[in-house]
């Protein structure tokens, strides 16, 4: 019986160490080995993406506006 508790005990520590080794070995090696990929992304919200893109869309109507000389009323009916 001594030897079945012990044999489990180490195998389920060692299958807890490989775990967190998995897990955190590739953020060690980023920091030791690669600190300049060590940054935080930007992140962006879906309400300023879609800011972001009615903006770029204004930008290139009335650019195109521009081009052809002809003004052209939005449609507001949505």
């Amino acid at each position: 019986m001594f030897i079945q508790t012990t044999t489990l005990t180490v195998s389920m520590s060692l299958s807890a160490t490989v775990s967190l080794g998995m897990l955190y070995i590739p953020k060690v090696y980023v920091i030791i080995f690669h600190p300049e990929q060590n940054v935080q992304k930007r992140k962006r919200s879906f309400k300023a993406v879609v800011q972001a893109a009615t903006v770029s869309t204004s930008l290139s109507q009335k650019s195109n506006e521009k081009q052809n000389g002809a003004k052209i009323e939005p449609d507001r009916s949505q």
